[in-house]
Parts: C-alpha cells; structure tokens; sequence
C-alpha cells in the first residue's frame, strides 16, 4: 500500500496527554502510518543505559490505531557525555579549532555536531544505540521501516567546515592512496612531488588551488556514503524484513547550494550511491518554507531529481510540509489544501510509495514552534484533514494498483556532475553555478511538458533509452566519462553541451580547448571566453532561429581543419549514428533570470532540440497554452499486472488552478474508449483522432486527476 503519514514524536513533545486522541484524529483524517524520532541523546542519557519506555508506549498505542510506524533513529544528536566518555572525540574545523557542540536549534535534548565518527570510539558508541534500538523494536508487529539517517546530517552547527581531526585526515589519506594507487600515483595525478603522506593536506578555503580542495569535496561525499553503508548493514545485520531508508533535507542535485564557511557542495553524501546499497531514499520538502514560495515547477524539479536516483528502489517524501512553517516571531503562509494535495499526488505520480508529514501538531520547542502542524493552528487545517480524509479513501481503494504505477521512463537526460559542483565551489565557495544550470533545464522541460531523468556521472547505465542528453555547465570531466558519453553518441544518441564542457579535469587542472575530449571527438574547438554584450544570443536549429538568454561569457566554435574557420555559438558534429552540438554560452541559469520573452525562447529551443531528437512525448497539452507557472503537467505512466488483464495505463493531470479545464492529446492506443478519474469516479471519454487520443479534463477539486485506462 502507499504509506501516507506524518511525524509525531520528538521527544519530550507532545506531551503524552494528546496521542490517544491524535492518533484517532490522525486516522480519521485518512491517514495510516506515524513516524517517531528516536534520539540518541534522549534515549542513552546515561552511558550503557538505553530507555525506551515513552516510544514503547506510543508503538503500542499506534498499533491499537491500526497505525504503522517509521522509526527514525537521530544519531547524530549526541549524548551529553560523550566528550567525557570518549576523549578527543571533538570535530575540529578547517583552521585547526576544536568544534564546541551544543543543544541543537530545534532539538530539545542531546547535543550536536558531536563526536566526529571517523573516531572508532564515537563509532562504537553511536553503533551500540542503533543495534540496541534494532534489536528493541525490529519485531513490533505495527512496524514498517526504518529511517535510518535523518536528513543526512552529521555537521549541524559545526559553525564552520569540518571535519579535520586526525581521524578524519588520516582516513583521507587512505582514501586517496586507495583511489590513486600510492603516493606516486597521486603524484602522477595531480602533477605534484610529495615525498611522504603527512605532507598531504585537505583542502582548507575556496579560491585557493582547486585540486586539493576538489579531492576533500569529494572525500566528504564519499564518506557519508560509507557511513550510511555502515549503519545500513548494522541494520540489516539485525532486521533483514523492514525496508531500511534515510533521506536528505533536499535531494543530492540541491546540495550545490551549500555555501563556506559552514559546507562543502555534497556534504551529505550522494543519492545515487546511497541506492546502490539501501532500500530507499527520500527528501524532506517545504515548499511554502517561511517567506518564499518554491513555485510549482520547482517542486516537480524536487521530487524529479530524488525519483532518477532511485534505481528500482523505495522513494519516499519523508518530510513534507504539514502546516504554516514558522521560524522564530514569524507568521509564514499558511498551507492551504489544493497545494498539499498537489505535493502529495506529485510524489505519488513520480513513484513514491511512503508520504511522511512534518508534522501533526505545531511545534512548541524553540524557533519552530507554533509552526509545521498538518492539524496545527494556521487556519486551514480543517480543510487539509477533510482533503486528506478523500486522498487516504482514495489510497485505500485503488492500493493495489497505485502500488503496481510505474512512471514511463524518459527519453531525454540532464547531466550531472558531482566534479563540476566541486570545482565550482572551490572556486565561489558555492555550487549554485552549476546547480542553476540543472534547474534551468529541468524548469523549462517541465514546463513545456517534456519528461526527463537525472543522469549522475557515475551511474551511466541511465542512458540506456535515451534520445537526449543535455549537460548544464559540465565544466569536469575525466577520460572514462568522457569514452562513455561518446559511446552513446556513437550508438544514436545527441548530446548537447554548454560552454567549456570538459575543460578542467577532477584533479583541477585546466585543458586548452584543443586538448578536451570533446574536440578530439568533434574536430570543434573553442577559441577562448569573450563577453556576452546584452545578454541575449541567436541560435539556429532545425530551419529555425531562437534568441534565448546567456550568462557569464561566449566561447565561440571553429571546425578545425577548415580553410576559413567560421566562427559561431552552436556547432554540430556528427559521430557515428549520432550527433554532439557545442553551445558556446550558458542558457540554463540565464533562463531563471530572463523576462518572459527570452524564457519562451529557450523553451521553443528545447522543444525544438527534442523534437531534433526524435523524442516522442507520452502526451501533449492543446490547451491551455503554458506560461510561466500556469502550466498543465502530466506524468504518464502504468500499472503492470494490477488487474486481470495486464498493464493498465495511468495519467496525473494538474492543472494550474483547481477550475481549470484542459485538453489533453495522448498517443495512439493509450487508452480504451474510456478513462476513469479515481479521485471522482467520474468516467470520461477518451476521442481518437488523427494526433492521438483526446482528453478533457476538469474542472476538478484541487486541479487534479488521475486517470485510469
């Protein structure tokens, strides 16, 4: 079934005197799973003595609801004694200073960042509460699921980049002799003369040299892989039944907003490697987060990024706004019921099978309280419980086939490169360059009803299928990546590709134009920066000629070996059964910025590269016509084996406003004579024509339906 949920307990909040009746609330309300926190600090206040008493009670009362249970263990809020316990366990920061810890900013007991678990001592006993607290519950009947590690976080309020500790250097050491086979061999690489390993240092500062602060970036990511691997086969050791899942506070992609002094781009780990090992990932996601709304193509863009990171694993949305997110003397927007709904059928329409609220009551512990609440005093929880009641009837009835739903798989791509976001930040001491040339294209494909996927440079297996593949400001890129993405070409594939794609490699060093892969693939060169005069650029494809926006700098293109090199902004070069095309600028993060026209024409560009493409799309919106985020979008996708006679085809509509009514092309055989709308049981019909198969839809409640062939 869908799990749909909402977190409850942080200890010592609410006060027991409100869960009997919450939890009947709570499944009034629709509503059949209920997470608890389980926190380190609280739970081991005395070294060796685990206490369990207040969440044993709520398990128990939770399955005298008919409530399943998420368990989240929050190890990375300390003990107070651990310092005491395990001496010179404190983290220590770029600058050689000892992190002093503290109360967490909305934790009410146990201390963070702690104890740096590169130190075996802090390991052992942070290992000790997780197999204590396995062992405790892996056998209550009520349980679902493990949340194994709670937004990734390991550093909070560390106030500065860590970790430094001799643990942690030494253990990077070892990772960069295993990577590069000695001492010789990272000399080999980074071009260096290093006579002993204590002379290797992390990196310290963004805008000092890019090679070694690359290299602890990607150490960092690294580790937080390995550390999710050691607690997720701590707790597969004990519990092989439950699924074991853990989620970011927004998915990898997003990480490259994460900004010096306080972390490096990637810090939390990466969720593709998370997936190759664990049974599920998630996000946290508040899209009405204080002052600022995420608008609606954002949000798809969220819940996009975490779903191509799945590789046939779980996918939760493992804290989604509940209630008004209040944060200090604030009073933020409240959370009406047709947004809500929109997130929720989103990440059910993306492939999530587990949807978790932050939280049922508003908070009352420190600047987030009076904030958060599903049922919480913001004005609109009445009408959040009542749509909640349907979506939970909803779930009930069509369980089985909303479980079976699988999205179609796209047949476009969107590059992305751990190694550009670290060299970008080595450079600004932010990733967000890079980060808003991935948004730029995600927002404008999503937009104009083009499906796509996240391909990570290490996980190429995801081109398989693809027509498209796009890469946004891929300024890195090694010899092994570079090979693999010319076999796609070579196999049929088109690859697009920004302004000095591949001109610096993961060691830091910049290549002449002349000696990238690309041109060695190509014959086309680019012949160095030059500035971009008005912002705007002419762009030629297909017959047609598209003015979108450009940012940073023009690198124009040459075909080498040409008598009288014309020089241009888009240049072609076919290789073997398909073709590459070099952009010489940036239009990604140009078109977060551009007005209205220079937006529509970098989306016309990509519906014509698509088209270039041979991409065929699932369904076409023929009214209304989309602007800004006035759009209509459509996930398609099917239910193999959900009834008697196979596949069934499915379709989320949204649409912009719950009033609206749209009309929808399908392709050819998608559906019978019919489709029903399981939110309503209306049946509408479905028109062959000569396009495709014609559907209207609307107006519905919140703006949304799902079809069902």
């Amino acid at each position: 079934m869908i799990h749909l949920g909402t977190q409850y307990y942080r200890p010592p909040f609410p006060n027991g005197r409100y869960w009997a009746d919450d939890m009947k609330r709570m499944v009034d309300s629709g509503l059949n799973t209920i997470q608890f926190w389980i926190v380190w600090g609280w739970v081991e206040a005395k070294p060796g003595e685990f206490r369990f008493d207040d969440y044993d009670e709520l398990v128990e009362l939770a399955d005298r609801h008919g409530l399943e249970v998420v368990l989240s263990t929050i190890a990375a809020i300390h003990p107070y004694w651990i310092h005491r316990v395990v001496p010179g366990s404190e983290m220590v920061d770029n600058f050689g200073h000892k992190i002093v810890s503290s109360n967490r900013g909305e934790c009410h007991y146990g201390m963070t960042p702690g104890g740096c678990f590169d130190h075996p001592g802090v390991w052992e006993r942070m290992s000790q509460f997780l197999t204590a607290t396995v062992e405790h519950y892996h056998r209550a009947p009520n349980l679902f699921g493990w949340d194994a590690w709670n937004e990734l976080r390991w550093n909070v309020q560390a106030d500065g980049l860590v970790c430094y500790c001799d643990h942690t250097i030494k253990r990077y050491r070892d990772w960069l002799g295993a990577k590069y086979g000695g001492l010789e061999g990272l000399n080999d690489a980074w071009q260096r003369r290093y006579s002993s390993w204590e002379d290797v240092r992390p990196g310290k500062l963004p805008n000092r040299p890019y090679t070694e602060m690359m290299a602890f970036q990607d150490f960092i990511t690294w580790r937080a892989v390995q550390h999710a691997y050691d607690r997720y086969d701590l707790f597969k050791t004990v519990d092989q039944v439950h699924p074991v899942s853990m989620h970011g506070g927004q998915p990898t992609v997003l990480h490259g907003s994460d900004s010096y002094p306080i972390a490096t781009a990637l810090h939390r780990g990466n969720d593709w490697a998370f997936s190759d090992r664990v049974d599920g990932i998630g996000t946290s996601s508040f899209p009405k987060w204080g002052g600022r709304e995420m608008d609606r193509a954002d949000f798809i863009n969220r819940i996009d990024f975490s779903a191509s990171a799945r590789q046939g694993k779980l996918v939760w949305l493992s804290e989604l706004q509940g209630g008004r997110s209040n944060i200090g003397f604030s009073v933020a927007q409240s959370v009406d019921a047709a947004s809500q709904q929109f997130w929720v059928w989103n990440g059910v329409a993306s492939g999530a099978d587990t949807i978790l609220f932050w939280c049922w009551r508003d908070e009352v512990f420190g600047r987030e309280s009076t904030g958060f609440g599903l049922a919480g005093n913001d004005g609109l929880a009445p009408e959040r419980l009542t749509a909640m009641a349907k979506t939970g009837k909803v779930l009930r009835e069509y369980g089985e086939l909303l479980e079976a739903y699988e999205p179609s798989p796209a047949e476009v791509g969107i590059f992305f490169s751990p190694q550009s976001y670290y060299l970008y930040w080595s450079q600004d001491g932010s990733a967000q360059r890079g980060l808003d040339g991935i948004k730029g294209y995600s927002q404008a494909l999503v937009r104009r009803g083009i499906p796509y996927c996240i391909v990570e440079e290490n996980h190429l297996e995801a081109l398989e299928g693809l027509k498209l593949l796009i890469l946004p400001r891929t300024v890195v890129m090694d010899a092994p990546v570079a090979e693999a993405l010319a076999d796609f070409v070579r196999r049929g594939g088109i690859m697009f590709c920004e302004s000095e794609t591949g001109a610096f490699g993961s060691n830091g060093i910049y290549r002449y134009p002349e000696d990238r892969a690309l041109a060695a693939l190509t014959g086309i060169q680019e012949v160095g920066r030059r500035q971009v005069d008005h912002g705007v650029v002419k762009l030629s494809l297909g017959g047609a000629t598209y003015s979108p926006a450009a940012s940073q700098w023009l690198t124009p293109l040459f075909v080498r070996g040409q008598a009288e090199a014309e020089e241009m902004l888009l240049a072609r070069g076919l290789v073997g059964r398909g073709r590459v095309l070099l952009c010489g600028t940036y239009l990604g993060d140009a078109y977060l910025q551009a007005d209205t026209e220079r937006g529509r024409a970098f989306e016309n560009f990509l519906v014509a590269l698509a088209a270039n493409a041979g991409v065929k799309l699932p369904v076409t919106v023929v009214s209304p016509v989309p602007l800004g985020d006035g759009f209509v979008h459509v996930r398609v996708g099917s239910a193999p084996g959900a009834s008697p006679g196979g596949a069934r085809a499915m379709a989320f509509v949204f649409t912009p406003e719950p009033d609206s009514k749209v009309e929808l092309c399908f392709l050819p055989g998608t559906f019978g004579g019919h489709v029903k709308d399981i939110l309503t049981d209306a049946e509408i019909p479905v028109t062959d024509t000569d396009e495709g198969q014609r559907v209207v839809v609307g107006p519905t409640a919140w703006g949304i339906a799902v079809l069902v062939g």
